[in-house]
């Protein structure tokens, strides 16, 4: 393990690993860039906590030969002592367990060297360190219905999301965040450990939704970044398929659509339910839509079609669901916003009332405003594509009249992007088309949160 990391031993693991930079970013879940800024600083540069903790996870998932290989590029000098032969004398030069169990750290007491050690000394030394880690394996901070009480609280908090505004529930998150994260300071059995790094995982992943409809697009990489290294310290593939998709959604609406298509591509190693599969196919069929590949755009909507067939389902995806899961109405908004990125107005028509329908006659627990407000905009767009000026009125109406608290940063994004059709030459002088697009302005001018740049949805 790595007390600390450094630019340097960053380095020395990615050649351990015999990765390019771009690929050990990957890895990592960090940009490229960042990684050519660790080694380029050398021991002089460390890495923030969260990527120091991805570091830690990197390491110790990797196997012996990489291992072996990162221990060689790091190794420091043997031990210094007296002797002959070469041989590390140790006779005399320590005092209780803990200087015993130092020098077999340090290597100084390995082949002949060991015939410095005490037989007795040795096998009490064993002995008192498995008494004493016992002893502090078996206290824990967690008592029986902790967990539960979590479980049931990231639960709710990820289902009340979808219909409830975003500043009082990230309070709601945070609150529950910084529980965990206080009993992680403590001590409990490992499982319950991994247990707690899953929770943190799912609630950096909410906080990270949250920042992103808020408008806060650096926060959220922050948050999804942590929500990623948590999933990897707990090996929990549903929690690192939907914290790769999120991540690919954030550099999407940073206007990164290449850096975004490979973190859902990658995410699918991890998809091991169909919903996890589904949702990576849909986000990456909407990248592929935005840089204006059609045939790409297709294929991934094949798969998507193909994976939804699979029986397997898991814990995060469908047990928790809420904003971890990608019901039918969910799918049908990504494919609508699909749609309008290639100037399909027909599909696009069909999908978004297929949204609207699904969340007006779904239970009201389940009726994602955003969703639905974003997909209606959608309808709007395609409605003029189509040259409805009537039909785009009605599908924004109930969006403009949406409380300011509920006003989430994508609809200004992509209420910009109908006021530019609105602004076209078919639509010039139309006094219903100057009324509509004065609505949208009067809208967006008392949106509270207006960080997204054009074009990012």
């Amino acid at each position: 393990m790595v007390g600390q990391w450094s630019g340097k031993e960053a380095r020395a693991l990615r050649e351990a690993k015999r990765m390019s930079i771009r690929e050990f970013a990957a890895h990592l879940g960090v940009h490229e860039r960042l990684v050519s800024k660790w080694e380029a600083g050398g021991d002089r540069v460390h890495p923030r906590p969260v990527n120091q903790a991805a570091l830690d996870t990197c390491l110790a998932r990797s196997d012996d030969v990489e291992r072996g290989r990162f221990a060689a590029l790091t190794a420091v000098g043997p031990v210094s002592g007296a002797g002959t032969g070469g041989h590390t004398a140790v006779r005399g030069s320590y005092s209780n367990d803990a200087e015993l169990l130092a020098l077999i750290d340090s290597g100084a007491v390995r082949g002949d060297g060991s015939a410095a050690i005490s037989e007795r000394d040795l096998i009490m030394a064993a002995a008192h360190e498995a008494s004493d880690h016992t002893g502090r394996a078996e206290a824990t901070n967690i008592g029986p219905s902790t967990l539960d009480q979590l479980d049931a609280d990231v639960t709710r908090i990820a289902n009340d999301y979808v219909h409830t505004p975003p500043m009082p529930m990230m309070v709601e998150m945070l609150r529950v965040r910084r529980r965990v994260y206080r009993l992680l300071e403590g001590q409990q059995r490992p499982s319950d450990t991994s247990h707690l790094y899953l929770l943190a995982g799912s609630l950096s992943g909410l906080l990270a939704n949250a920042s992103t409809d808020l408008g806060y697009l650096d926060a959220a990489g922050e948050q999804i970044r942590a929500a990623w290294a948590y999933g990897e310290i707990c090996g929990h593939n549903g929690l690192r398929a939907w914290a790769r998709g999120m991540h690919a959604l954030i550099e999407y609406w940073s206007e990164r659509p290449h850096r975004a298509l490979a973190l859902a591509q990658s995410g699918q190693q991890y998809a091991d339910s169909a919903t996890a599969a589904v949702r990576l196919h849909n986000i990456e069929a909407r990248i592929w839509s935005k840089i204006g590949s059609a045939v790409d755009t297709e294929r991934c909507i094949r798969a998507a079609t193909a994976a939804s067939e699979g029986p397997v389902t898991d814990s995060l995806h469908d047990e928790v669901g809420g904003v971890f899961g990608f019901a039918e109405a969910k799918a049908s908004y990504y494919a609508g916003a699909t749609y309008i990125h290639l100037g399909l107005a027909e599909p696009a028509l069909a999908a978004t009332e297929r949204t609207i329908e699904l969340y007006r006659s779904g239970p009201a627990r389940q009726r994602s405003y955003g969703a639905e407000a974003l997909a209606r905009v959608d309808s709007a767009a395609a409605h003029l594509i189509n040259g409805s000026l009537d039909g785009a009125a009605e599908a924004l109406s109930p969006v403009l009249e949406l409380a300011e608290d509920k006003r989430i940063a994508q609809l200004e994004e992509r209420l910009t992007g109908v006021r530019r059709r609105i602004c076209a030459p078919t639509y010039r002088g139309v006094a219903q088309a100057r009324s509509l697009d004065e609505q949208i302005e009067e809208f967006c001018g008392s949106t509270p949160t207006r960080s997204l740049p054009p074009g990012a949805g």
